[in-house]
Formats: C-alpha cells, sequence, structure tokens
C-alpha cells in the first residue's frame, strides 16, 4: 500500500481555502524559491508582488519573473502544524505561468492603497498533484525513532 492518497477535487479546494502562505520556485541558471502569502478565490490561486519600485526595493522575483512566467507554487501543511500530530502531511504542488489579473474586483480584491502598491496575478495552471499520507504520523515518528535506534 503506497504511503500516500491523492486528494479529491472537494479535499484540494478545501486544502487551498484553509491555508495562506506557499513557497513561490522560479526556474533559471540559478533556480530561486521564497515563502508567500496567497489568496484563493474562485477557484485560482493569486499572488501579490510588488512591481519595480514599488513598497520594496526591487528583488529577485521581478527579475525573474521578466525572464519567464513559469513557475512552480507548493502548499504544504506538516504535521507539526496540527494539534497533537492527528492529521497526516498534506501537500500541493501547482506548475504553470503567472498572469497578471487587471480586474481585481473580479476576484473581490479591492485597489490597494498607494503606499502598498502589488500587481496582482493569477496561477494559469498546466499541472497539479496533491497527496496527503497515508499513515497516522506518530507511526512515522516511532518508525524513523527505531531506525535511528538500531544505527
Amino acid at each position: 500500500m503506497a504511503d500516500y492518497i491523492n486528494l479529491t477535487a472537494g479535499e484540494i479546494d478545501r486544502f487551498l481555502k484553509n491555508n495562506q502562505h506557499g513557497i513561490l520556485s522560479f526556474a533559471g541558471s540559478k533556480p530561486y524559491a521564497l515563502p508567500m502569502g496567497y489568496f484563493y478565490r474562485r477557484k485560482a490561486i493569486l499572488l501579490g508582488l510588488a512591481p519595480d519600485g514599488g513598497m520594496v526595493t526591487t528583488g529577485r522575483k521581478m527579475n525573474y519573473l521578466k525572464k519567464s512566467k513559469n513557475i512552480c507554487f507548493t502548499v504544504c501543511k506538516p504535521r507539526w502544524f496540527v494539534e497533537k500530530l492527528k492529521e497526516p502531511c498534506t501537500t500541493l504542488v501547482v506548475e504553470g505561468r503567472l498572469e497578471e489579473v487587471k480586474d481585481r474586483w473580479y476576484y473581490g480584491i479591492k485597489k490597494m492603497p498607494a503606499t502598498m502598491e502589488l500587481k496582482l496575478y493569477k496561477i494559469n495552471v498546466t499541472q497539479m498533484g496533491a497527496r496527503k499520507c497515508n499513515r497516522r504520523p506518530c507511526e512515522l515518528l516511532a518508525a524513523q525513532s527505531k531506525t535511528k535506534q538500531k544505527q
């Protein structure tokens, strides 16, 4: 039996609604990844990125975005985020392209104050996988502990 099971469409929807942070990854001669918050509205993953000269200094993410809009976005809920390790680890990995959103109102997002100007991007998903561990976390920890004791 596999150590994981794939999430259903409904479980993926709930998982994205109940979480707020992920890791945005860019490819290139030097791969780059950074943690960031996201919105999940109308079944779309939305990211706010500061443009050049925006509220933060120009960062690597905007330089990577200028070269390629292809990204990978990962949302993970590790077992230590859950009280008493009662739920399994869950991970969602999305590959796609970022597309700037012109109509924020469609997603229920109002215009940002000028001092916090962010460009809003939607991930156009080309591939997605979502899994949760099929074993109770305590079984995994116990197995790891036994392995370490034998060494």
